[in-house]
């Protein structure tokens, strides 16, 4: 960020809460969000695909993982918790504050996402050359 903003790196990639006070204090500006659909926190701001990539898709995610093993009416238990606390007002307050999107979703649904995730950037690094 301090390199951008001294005219020493003409772009960065960076997540929404470390560059959007920036945006919004007129040092930066935003060209798109990496993510697939536009950010709550910078509605306006087209994503990747809308400025001309159609595809592109590399946003910060987080997520609830459990142990291997663990029963599934554990699994099933943590996940609707997990996504009650993210309808929750004061849950929403805080990530909307940070710049975070929440998601939640089902167990099947996250570890669908966690294999694509892991296959894309599998074919990324070996496009890329690059090696263990």
């Amino acid at each position: 960020m301090t390199d951008e903003q001294a005219g020493r790196v003409p772009l960065m990639f960076g997540p929404a809460a470390t560059v959007w006070p920036n945006v919004q204090a007129g040092k930066l500006k935003a060209l798109a969000v990496t993510q697939p659909q536009r950010a709550a926190i910078a509605p306006d701001v087209p994503t990747m695909a809308e400025a001309g990539l159609p595809g592109y898709s590399a946003g910060i995610w987080m997520g609830l993982l459990a142990p291997a093993g663990t029963p599934p009416e554990i699994v099933d238990k943590l996940s609707r918790a997990a996504n009650e606390a993210l309808r929750s007002n004061e849950v929403l307050a805080l990530m909307s504050g940070q710049g975070v999107d929440p998601q939640g979703g089902t167990p099947a649904a996250f570890a669908r996402f966690i294999d694509d995730e892991l296959k894309k950037w599998a074919a990324v690094v070996a496009a890329a050359g690059i090696k263990r």
